[in-house]
């Protein structure tokens, strides 16, 4: 939303804040670059774009992974939990994002399965383990380490949520501006890890970052 269009006027009165001090430059970095060409609202009405926003912190690069089947898609993503859990990091402080809960519900089984507590966020309780939600859910939570799973083509864009191009080709792009976003937010939640994961065919917000880093 425009804070002009609610009568607050904060053209040169505002700040860029251009210093990230919540997530690593290379998870920063990573993730601004799946927004390449789209220019965030500055809440005054115009864009803004990520050129000249920094990290103070370091560390590893995003991990991207892509599986046949659902099944490998999360014995792989309980084996990186495992690794994570094991170098001494806390299960409450490991976030795993998906954009259906039902996905969400079973890597939690499959947690558990392996003798890994597992909380599915806005389930009715909460517990200890690792913080499972959708995308929307992750919204203003941060974890040390993050996996995006089930990030798949007709997942991430969800076709329900995009207006067909040839019934409105400007609301069409709007909502992919607004999954791809979701996509931004759900992996800007990892402060010092963080893992992208599909089965089957690649989301296509992927397809031009997903090979650059192992």
């Amino acid at each position: 939303m425009s804070l002009r269009s609610l009568g607050v006027q904060v053209v040169g009165r505002s700040h860029r804040l251009r210093i990230n001090y919540r997530t690593t430059h290379e998870i920063l970095a990573w993730s601004a670059s799946l927004l390449t060409g789209e220019e965030p609202d500055d809440m005054d009405g115009g864009h803004e774009t990520l050129a000249g926003y920094r990290s103070t912190m370091h560390g590893k690069r995003p991990e991207t992974a892509g599986y046949a089947t659902k099944h490998e898609e999360i014995e792989a993503l309980v084996a990186r939990v495992r690794d994570w859990t094991d170098a001494g990091v806390q299960a409450e402080d490991i976030g795993v994002a998906v954009r259906f809960v039902q996905l969400g519900r079973d890597i939690a089984q499959a947690l558990e399965q392996a003798g890994v507590a597992a909380c599915v966020l806005g389930a009715g309780h909460s517990g200890p383990g690792i913080r499972i939600g959708t995308m929307h859910r992750m919204k203003g939570l941060e974890f040390r380490c993050v996996v995006v799973a089930g990030v798949n083509d007709g997942t991430v864009p969800m076709k329900s949520a995009v207006t067909a191009v040839e019934v409105d080709a400007q609301q069409h792009q709007e909502d992919l501006n607004g999954e791809l976003n979701l996509l931004f937010v759900a992996c800007t939640r990892a402060r010092e890890a963080l893992r992208v994961s599909w089965h089957g065919t690649p989301s296509p917000f992927l397809v031009p970052v997903a090979n650059r880093h192992p």
